[in-house]
């Protein structure tokens, strides 16, 4: 099964976090990761809050959807939040976007492609890179989009890449261990 899935976060440590969180899913014999965006920092798109750290990450696992969720939910559990809302400043927050062929999910929580996903431009646009990274044509597995969608080439108002690379900001900075 292919999968995408979406990173962010927009608290001091979410670059670490990201780090960490590509390792152990490296590092699980089940999930082979075949793309992998740049990190992008964006401003959120409908709460008043700090700018987030994006990147998406392109996979293929034998995994069910609901299994891959649980491991998923299961890394990002494991890092900080402050409060307890849907919305509220993280360190890691982890979307399953998509996964191809589209199993139906049993979980009730789980719903495939991710809701919000083809509301956000900026979040196609970069998953569209990973994708692009993989080798994977994004509408291979997402459908197709007239000229100028996101998922193209076309640049998204509103995201600019890091300009610090991520392998420069793992060596820069102190390596937070999460959990």
């Amino acid at each position: 099964m292919v999968f995408g899935a979406g990173l962010g976060g927009n608290l001091p440590g979410t670059p670490d976090a990201f780090w960490w969180l590509l390792e152990a899913l490296k590092s699980d014999g089940r999930i082979r990761l075949t793309g992998v965006s740049r990190w992008f920092r964006t401003v959120p798109w409908d709460v008043a809050s700090p700018p987030y750290w994006n990147m998406c990450l392109v996979g293929v696992t034998p995994m069910s959807p609901d299994g891959l969720f649980g491991v998923l939910d299961g890394l990002e559990r494991a890092c900080p939040r402050r409060g307890k809302g849907r919305l509220w400043p993280r360190v890691l927050d982890v979307d399953l976007l998509f996964v191809w062929p589209g199993f139906p999910p049993k979980r009730k929580d789980l719903i495939l492609p991710h809701p919000g996903l083809f509301r956000r431009p900026v979040l196609l646009a970069i998953l569209g890179e990973a994708l692009r990274q993989a080798r994977i044509p994004p509408e291979s597995v997402l459908g197709s989009y007239p000229p100028g969608h996101p998922l193209g080439e076309a640049p998204v108002a509103g995201m600019a890449p890091s300009s610090t690379p991520p392998g420069s900001m793992r060596s820069g900075s102190r390596i937070r261990e999460f959990p």
